[in-house]
């Protein structure tokens, strides 16, 4: 939206924004004293248990001022209006905003998407009884539609929130402990941001799924051999080795990862596409070069400190986010879906070759369009990892996306073909995976990976020292000195104790115990 305004000067000297609303002229902040009305409203609307705030408008940008002071999160601010936020930004108040690291301001609705995504960051278990939404005086009744979406978007990550908590009582034990296991694998690894600097993005890249329609296109994927690059998810690496297929690449995220898909040797030599979240057995197990990517908050901490490169887009949810997001940060021009059926077959299998993990149940909330037509039958995960590849498509569209899947759901945004005619319009390259493994610039060096393992062996200190500080004065004062509260408040997602310090004080009790067992595997 862009409706036009006008900035005024307050008897303070602060500039106030002016909008036209139904024919009349609305003011956004206050004439007098910006700071006094900042105080007043936020004496309204923010209790003393308040960590962050979700806020509807930037305003005159006093009381964003004023809730960097007194909330110890995040201020998320949504501005609707870009003809504000244009005039706003050359004032001396968004300046010191600006450079106040609390605050992540998006604007208009080209930024919905991000605003989507830092919502679902910020938002979890721990938080959101403690993070309000609230909304800027005159601008819910200016921007009442826009209010609503912002309504709707925290509305849809709050119940996305608890359908994945039984999920993540399932997997919270491994995603503590293998973030802490896999450090040590990480010696000589590759970092997706480091390789992106050398990637070659005209290679195309096909992406193969491990769905019902994966068996009918198996043939095709034997000729591409210096064409383009194959990265396949775990699950489907199994059919592909039975076929003599051995992808580039393959991708593994899952905490509990059933090792069986890769019970064949050959696995152990292929290039690892991983998480800290996948499985320590995994990575010990695998010879081969391992490309890290999108890590736990704790370990994106201790990369940062170490001058190593974090992944810059977020994994969503399962193995086939993964591989999307490593391929849009290394820049590939040309993505080819294969086997992403993510429906169920009409014979109700889940997986390639007819394997069945769950037994069939519609849920109709889940039914969508399919690929050739009429409707098919998805499930809660399949359909939040397609709505995040299509929102991908809408963000990213200087990209070829290609579904050669040729069955399962349709993914809107992509070019349908068969997998025959994608892989026809392919032109020799002559360009081999392991040309990219030659380039010695691509690695983790010793000395970045010794400071790694220091920084790691400090994070015994930092538990101790949060102990001593205790929960409140951490949680409120000092949560962003220690990258290991990140561990804690991971664990503290599936606990059902009422109360936040009792759930607190068993993680860090949790989180401390895995630390001492890794660390002394190490001294011995």
């Amino acid at each position: 939206m862009s409706a036009k305004c006008r900035l005024i000067t307050a008897k303070d000297g602060n500039k106030v924004p002016v909008i036209t609303h139904e024919g009349k002229e609305v003011r956004l902040g206050s004439l007098y004293d910006g700071r006094y009305a900042a105080e007043r409203w936020a004496k309204r609307y923010i209790s003393d248990g308040t960590e962050n705030v979700i806020l509807f408008g930037l305003g005159d940008g006093q009381l964003i001022r004023l809730l960097t002071e007194i909330v110890p999160g995040k201020i998320l601010v949504y501005e609707p209006n870009d003809a504000l936020y244009r005039e706003m930004r050359h004032t001396s108040v968004f300046k010191k905003i600006q450079t106040n690291r609390k605050v992540e301001l998006y604007v208009g609705e080209s930024d919905r998407s991000k605003m989507n995504l830092a919502l679902r960051i910020l938002l979890n278990a721990n938080c959101m009884d403690t993070t309000p939404l609230r909304a800027q005086i005159n601008y819910d009744r200016c921007y009442a539609g826009e209010m609503e979406w912002l309504k709707t978007a925290c509305d849809t990550t709050v119940d996305e929130i608890f359908q994945m908590k039984g999920s993540v009582k399932r997997f919270i034990v491994n995603m503590i402990r293998n973030p802490i296991g896999n450090v040590r694998y990480m010696e000589n690894g590759i970092p997706l941001m480091r390789l992106a600097k050398y990637w070659n993005s005209d290679i195309p890249v096909i992406i193969v799924s491990a769905g019902p329609s994966l068996k009918k296109n198996m043939m095709y994927l034997k000729d591409i051999k210096g064409k383009a690059f194959m990265f396949c998810v775990d699950a489907a690496l199994p059919n592909l080795l039975q076929n003599d297929i051995i992808p580039d690449v393959v991708a593994c995220t899952d905490a509990n990862k059933n090792m069986s898909c890769f019970d064949d040797d050959r696995c152990n030599e292929i290039t690892l596409l991983i998480t800290p979240n996948a499985p320590v057995a995994l990575a010990k197990k695998n010879h081969a070069n391992k490309i890290w990517s999108s890590a736990h908050p704790y370990l994106e901490a201790l990369f940062r400190i170490c001058g190593i490169e974090n992944a810059r887009t977020t994994v969503r949810l399962g193995v086939a986010t993964l591989v999307v997001a490593a391929l849009l940060d290394l820049g590939t021009k040309k993505i080819i879906f294969c086997g992403q059926d993510l429906s169920y077959a009409p014979d109700g299998s889940t997986h390639a070759a007819g394997r069945n993990d769950e037994s069939f149940q519609r849920d109709k909330r889940y039914d969508t369009e399919g690929y050739f037509g009429g409707i098919v039958y998805s499930r809660y995960d399949w359909t939040i990892t397609r709505e995040w590849i299509e929102e991908v498509i809408r963000s990213v569209p200087d990209r070829e996306y290609i579904n050669a899947t040729e069955g399962g759901a349709k993914i809107h945004g992509t070019k349908q073909m068969s997998l025959e005619e994608a892989v026809s319009e392919l032109n020799q390259q002559n360009i081999f995976w392991e040309d990219i493994l030659a380039d010695e610039r691509i690695y983790i060096t010793l000395k970045e990976y010794e400071h790694l393992k220091q920084e790691f062996i400090k994070t015994r200190e930092d538990l101790e020292s949060i102990r001593d500080m205790g929960y409140e004065k951490v949680m409120l004062e000092k949560k962003e000195m220690f990258p290991a509260i990140e561990l804690i408040l991971s664990y503290m997602r599936s606990l059902d104790d009422k109360s936040r310090k009792t759930r607190f004080e068993k993680a860090l009790d949790f989180v401390q115990q895995e630390f001492e067992k890794e660390l002394s595997s190490w001294e011995n």
